[in-house]
């Protein structure tokens, strides 16, 4: 599951990347310094993973990671080809969930498309672009599928499709393949100044980037206190990507096995044979059954030997469907 950085050029995106990931991206003060797209893994903080831990005293630990692409930065015209619009609008196909950076911070050593800041209009730029280029897309299977009898159902559908887009409105998540951009999850991030309030209207997850990266090294209660005098959301970063978690639908499960524990993330919904192909392809292959013990019973029993004897553990099969904590054991035929 990948989380997408998008934003007009200087708005602090590959500094933001660097941050959730501890990346090396290049940065700059001038235009398109990210051409092409960087990629990296942000871990997600987990207080179930460490009490697991605590208990079976694994000297392995391995947390879960949601994977952020940092995209070029996209100007008016992208839909057009303008900038390094087709390379922008490429790779934010791909992602699951869109973070848009709007820049909310005055610096004159970093150039910005307009002398004014308008966070709103800065957005609406970015949104117009996306809006045209899967208008564009739209019309297209228009164009396909009005010539054929057997489709008028799905024409008849991407004409709704097309007027809401005309109307400057996103469509539904599930409407076509490929899915359209409009369409996909957004967290709209409001990058501050590190030195004063930010006044205006714009709603968003508040975060000032070079803050961020100024006290890094500082204790949690400082950065909060710090964070908190320029209204920003206290739990800066790491809220950040607890938000892109919630947002990607997605649940953690648990292995222990030898020295490791270790948390393993799926999507709401999935079976157990879908989180046994997560840990290995041959699992899932030669899935036989699953043991599965939630983590509350595990955190009562103190050991998972002691909540097979307590009967505190269930044999599922291939159909079952994973709960947020499950801690599983899977049996299979190698």
């Amino acid at each position: 599951m990948k989380v997408g950085i998008i934003g007009l050029p200087n708005v602090g995106k590959s500094s933001l990347f660097n941050l959730l990931t501890s990346a090396h991206a290049h940065v700059a003060n001038f235009p398109f310094t990210t051409i092409d797209r960087n990629v990296g893994m942000a871990p997600i903080y987990d207080q179930r993973l460490d009490m697991i831990a605590q208990i079976t005293r694994s000297p392995k630990i391995t947390g879960a990671q949601i994977e952020f692409v940092d995209i070029a930065g996209l100007i008016e015209g992208a839909s057009r080809g303008e900038g390094l619009g087709n390379t922008f609008l490429a790779h934010i196909r791909d992602v699951d969930v869109v973070l848009h950076v709007v820049r909310c911070f005055h610096d004159p050593q970093i150039p910005h498309i307009e002398a004014k800041l308008r966070p709103d209009h800065d957005y609406d730029i970015v949104r117009t672009e996306l809006l045209l280029a899967d208008l564009e897309l739209i019309e297209r299977r228009m164009e396909k599928t009005k010539k054929k009898a057997e489709c008028q159902d799905e024409c008849q559908y991407l004409v709704k499709i097309h007027e809401a887009l005309t109307r400057g409105k996103a469509p539904d998540r599930s409407c076509v393949d490929p899915p359209l951009i409009t369409a996909k999850k957004e967290i709209i991030v409001l990058n501050l100044d590190e030195n004063t309030e930010y006044t205006g209207k714009m709603e968003g997850y508040r975060l000032s980037v070079k803050m961020e990266e100024d006290i890094v090294d500082m204790s949690e209660g400082e950065k909060q206190e710090l964070r908190a005098e320029i209204h920003a959301e206290t739990a800066g970063i790491s809220g950040l990507i607890d938000q892109c978690y919630r947002s990607l639908s997605l649940i953690m499960f648990y292995t222990i096995k030898g020295d490791e524990t270790r948390a393993w993330l799926l999507k709401e919904g999935s079976s157990v044979l879908e989180a046994a192909g997560k840990i290995h392809s041959d699992m899932e292959k030669g899935f036989i059954k699953a043991e599965v013990l939630p983590y509350k019973d595990f955190i009562e029993a103190k050991d998972f030997t002691a909540a097979q004897q307590a009967g505190m553990t269930k044999i599922e099969g291939k159909e079952y469907v994973v709960h947020d904590g499950d801690i599983i054991l899977i049996k299979f035929r190698a």
